[in-house]
């Protein structure tokens, strides 16, 4: 239970990692490898993880079809309030068509992303300038190999004397 928690608020999950590094200012950040638990989770509550990874076009896709959602749920249920009649009452069980696709590639594409999102991720970072902190770890070697990714991305980061 104690590991639910830690992943449902704070994001920490054991899943391998590999470090990257940014040559300007020796910045490091740790990514995640493989399927990513937050995206299908979370991401249909307007993109939120995705904003957070920087993965800007999907985020704010996501975030369109969870507004879309919520509009389409708020005047649903205003008109269930003001049903006086059970013909009323009955109208507001219709299905809606958009809310429905809207639903539908929510579900899609949390599912996509939550297989796909990490690499997408770590490649964004790679054209960024980042670096592998240890090129040779098997983490990094399985999930460049894995994704596709270069070889050149694979070379050691420079050592630069800093002031």
């Amino acid at each position: 239970m104690k590991d639910f928690l830690k992943f449902i608020f704070l994001g920490i999950v054991k899943t391998p990692k590999v470090k990257m590094v940014r040559d300007l200012n020796g910045e490091i950040k740790e990514m995640q490898t493989g399927f990513n638990w937050q995206f299908l989770l979370l991401g249909g509550f307007f993109g939120l993880p995705l904003f957070f990874k920087r993965l800007w076009g999907w985020a704010w896709l996501m975030f369109c079809l969870s507004t879309v959602q919520v509009i389409s749920f708020y005047l649903r249920f205003k008109q269930l309030l003001s049903a006086t009649t059970v013909e009323e009452y009955y109208a507001f069980q219709e299905t809606d068509p958009i809310d429905s696709a809207a639903g539908l590639l929510l579900l899609i594409f949390a599912v996509l992303l939550a297989f796909k999102g990490n690499e997408w991720a770590v490649k964004r970072l790679l054209k960024k300038g980042w670096r592998f902190v240890n090129a040779s770890d098997p983490t990094v070697v399985q999930a460049v190999q894995k994704w596709k990714i270069s070889k050149h991305y694979l070379k050691p980061v420079k050592d630069r004397d800093r002031l």
